[in-house]
């Protein structure tokens, strides 16, 4: 028994250091989307604050950071990869869906060979699918001379999609395939015995059959393209994806901005997730309880009509709701305590910063006013003390963004 229980306890040990490596870095990054800070962190905590889900902020040097509903360039973005997406959805469905149908109607000496080619795209680089997606275009366009396959072949939202069906159809294929498995083609020989046609047989036998495959592949094909990088950032040419914004904004620094954007793609994915959840669950107790009610009519006995009672049992994911809530309270606890919400919070913190700032700036021009007072006047100047000239002037870090605007 003790043995048993020091595995359950490993397990458990196991399984929460799991699925905190896993959650972990997305929790951090949904708590820093509410630190007033211009840089994406928990420690130092200035204050809370909505500002990078709205407009954002001034810096107190005068750099503009947009905050998620003022950022043009996220929000074009989103809407480009949207159409990719969707674009790519509707090729790599049907695609994946006939490879499938096709391997299991040709000669068991032709499948092996025909099932290696079908994955194959997954195997190449997509650096390699990008460029060379968009070598071939090219070509194909300076081949007709201009007009409208030139624009079609010059355009980066066209090629993208091309460039992410060739890998993502072959995902679609794989679903489709694991479906087909275990699909009874009696059905298929019954149907055509009865006088259907093969087109009848198509949409209404082998396509409802499919729907749960068309709608996993569908959802697979969105969510990959929708976060593809490699192969979109070498086909989409002049235009951006969110991906490829989020990648420019990060060689130029960490908005936290960003941060909000993951929170929100998160509340979307877990309320999508939820809500399937729920769903399904309530469809299967429909579904048992007209079994049940079948079971009845067909066995009519007091055993079966009998009315069982059933416990209360507090549901599992009641722990995690419950201790989600305690570390909320305890987080606008601590935010409280120590006034770390709120307008005037925010105020202070920018003040200091423009404080600090000010102050740098008045002791680099006391560094450079006591340098020049050293070096000789006479003589040429060579490396870098031609440079020092430019601190001279006693105006020029006057009216720096608001700073040091008293005259002497």
């Amino acid at each position: 028994m003790k043995s048993q229980h020091a595995l359950k306890l490993l397990l458990s040990i196991y399984i929460f250091v799991f699925f905190a490596y896993l959650f972990g870095p997305l929790i951090i990054m949904s708590i820093t989307a509410f630190n007033s800070a211009e840089f994406p962190a928990v420690t130092p905590w200035e204050c809370f604050s909505w500002r990078w889900f709205t407009e954002g902020k001034v810096t107190y040097d005068g750099q503009r950071l947009a905050g998620l509903l003022a950022d043009t360039k996220l929000h074009d973005g989103i809407l480009t990869s949207l159409r990719i997406a969707l674009g790519v959805v509707a090729l790599s469905v049907p695609i994946g869906m006939a490879a499938a149908i096709v391997l299991t109607q040709v000669n068991s000496k032709l499948r092996t060979l025909f099932y290696s080619m079908a994955i194959m795209p997954v195997l190449f680089p997509g650096v390699v699918i990008g460029i060379s997606t968009v070598v071939l275009w090219d070509r194909i366009a300076s081949m007709t001379g201009g007009g409208a396959m030139a624009d079609i072949g010059r355009n980066g939202v066209f090629l993208t999609i091309l460039a992410q069906t060739c890998f993502i159809s072959t995902y679609c294929f794989l679903i489709f395939v694991a479906r087909l498995q275990r699909f009874d083609k009696t059905q298929e020989e019954a149907a055509l015995d009865l006088g259907a046609s093969q087109t009848q047989v198509f949409f209404k036998i082998l396509m409802p059959y499919l729907m749960p495959a068309i709608a996993s592949s569908a959802v697979i094909a969105f969510l990959y393209s929708f976060e593809n990088y490699n192969t979109t950032v070498f086909s989409i040419l002049s235009d951006q994806t969110l991906t490829t914004v989020i990648a420019s904004k990060v060689r130029l620094g960490i908005s936290p901005a960003i941060s909000a954007l993951a929170l929100v793609i998160i509340a979307i994915t877990l309320t999508a997730a939820i809500s399937y959840e729920v769903l399904k669950r309530r469809e299967e107790k429909r579904l048992a309880k007209i079994k049940q009610m079948q079971l009845h009519q067909a066995m009519p006995s007091e055993r079966l009509m009998k009315n069982q009672k059933t416990g209360s049992r507090l549901p599992k994911s009641m722990f995690l709701i419950l201790l989600i809530c305690f570390g909320v309270i305890a987080g606008g606890n601590y935010l409280a305590s120590n006034n770390l919400y709120g307008e005037k919070c925010i105020m202070a913190a920018d003040e200091a910063k423009k404080s600090n700032f000010a102050d740098q700036l008045k002791l680099l021009q006391q560094n450079v006013g006591n340098e020049g007072a050293t070096t000789p006047q006479s003589g040429p100047t060579t490396g870098s003390q031609g440079f020092n000239n430019i601190f001279g002037d006693p105006n020029l870090f006057k009216n720096f963004g608001g700073f040091d605007s008293k005259t002497e």
